[in-house]
């Protein structure tokens, strides 16, 4: 299922954090993106502390599945819901991991 970013308040975000979101939105189910490939999508490559930091500051995780963005390394980043919560959530919906539990060559978003 997929909402709409109809029901949430974006208005209360920064700017920034509002394109953050509006990008990991757009990201389908059973694909991932990075920190930094959504930061070089918004125009700003060297951004990807600040996209990880707008994420972890998501006001609507239900809405904005924050999950499917992860580090350039493969490895998970952070998570709201804890770095177990977030590799459930993306082995929900496809994504596979090597022994090291970093993502495995993915679907990439961006």
């Amino acid at each position: 299922m997929k909402f709409s970013l109809d029901v949430v308040r974006l208005d209360l975000c920064s700017i920034f954090q509002q394109r953050v979101l509006k990008a990991e939105f757009e990201i389908p189910r059973g694909m991932i993106s990075t920190y930094q490939r959504i930061a070089g999508h918004l125009g700003d490559p060297r951004g990807a502390r600040a996209v990880g930091t707008a994420l972890a500051h998501n006001p609507f995780p239900i809405i904005v599945p924050c999950h499917r963005a992860i580090r350039s390394d493969g490895s998970l980043g952070g998570f709201q819901g804890g770095i177990e919560m977030k590799k459930a959530l993306l082995e929900m919906e496809g994504v596979s991991f090597d022994r090291l539990n970093r993502v495995a060559p993915a679907r990439i978003f961006y």
